[in-house]
């Protein structure tokens, strides 16, 4: 028991996720602009940033060290996941208060250009179909939505804008091979299996790889080469 209250203590010691924090500021703001690259002006870096340091602070919090991989490997997971769920969580209303202010503006010039006042919302309400009170509910939906048009933030090369569905064939033959994939990934060694998950799930280069797990770049490109050999060699039996 004297030993458990010990580590218990370690893993709380408030020096010890200090310095877990000031150290790793500069990933979580790397990670931060790596993922606002994709989705450029529709979220503010700050608020990005801001998500990161608090995944941090609780991954600081959470780490216990049993030799597989470092603390930076773990709160480079963790930052870079509570971030891809803000994204997904709001890109949705974001894009759908975009729509809604473009609405609002061809309302508001239709009902200008029949003489009318732009301004009065019984008008512009009128004219895109709804009540009064569900053009303010639009109307503060717009306000929080960056101003740009869905041309504007269109991207074929974003992964926002990707169409992910399967026909009946490829899904049966995905879902086979995701099987398979998986369960040979489970035979990799655990380091091997992490720098496979760093380098294509949590899209690092090998130098930031290299950097999570404080080995040579060289060594990255060695169990990445040897890992990637033994998953053909698996897949193709």
């Amino acid at each position: 028991m004297t030993g458990l209250r010990v580590y218990a203590e370690a893993l709380s010691d408030p020096d010890v996720i200090a310095e877990r924090v000031r150290s790793h500021m500069p990933l979580v703001r790397k990670i931060a602009w790596q993922v606002h690259g994709r989705v450029r002006d529709l979220f503010e870096i700050e608020d990005m940033i801001q998500i990161g340091m608090i995944t941090l602070i609780e991954a600081s919090q959470r780490f216990q060290d049993n030799g597989v991989a470092t603390f930076g490997a773990y709160a480079s997971v963790r930052v870079r996941g509570a971030l891809i769920d803000h994204l997904r969580k709001h890109l949705t209303l974001t894009r759908l208060g975009v729509q809604q202010r473009n609405q609002i503006a061809a309302a508001e010039l239709a009902v200008k250009t029949a003489g009318g006042d732009p301004r009065d919302s019984a008008a512009v309400a009128a004219g895109l179909g709804i009540s009064a009170s569900e053009l303010a509910i639009w109307r503060e939906r717009a306000a929080a939505a960056p101003h740009k048009s869905l041309d504007e933030i269109y991207d074929d090369h974003s992964a926002w804008f990707v169409d992910k569905g399967h026909t009946p064939e490829s899904a049966v033959v995905a879902d086979e091979l995701r099987t398979i994939l998986i369960a040979n990934l489970k035979r990799l060694k655990p380091r091997e299996a992490l720098v496979l998950q760093l380098y294509f799930v949590e899209e690092l280069n090998l130098e930031e790889i290299a950097e999570v797990l404080t080995v040579s770049v060289g060594r990255v490109s060695q169990i990445k080469k040897s890992a990637l050999g033994q998953l053909r060699e698996w897949m193709s039996d």
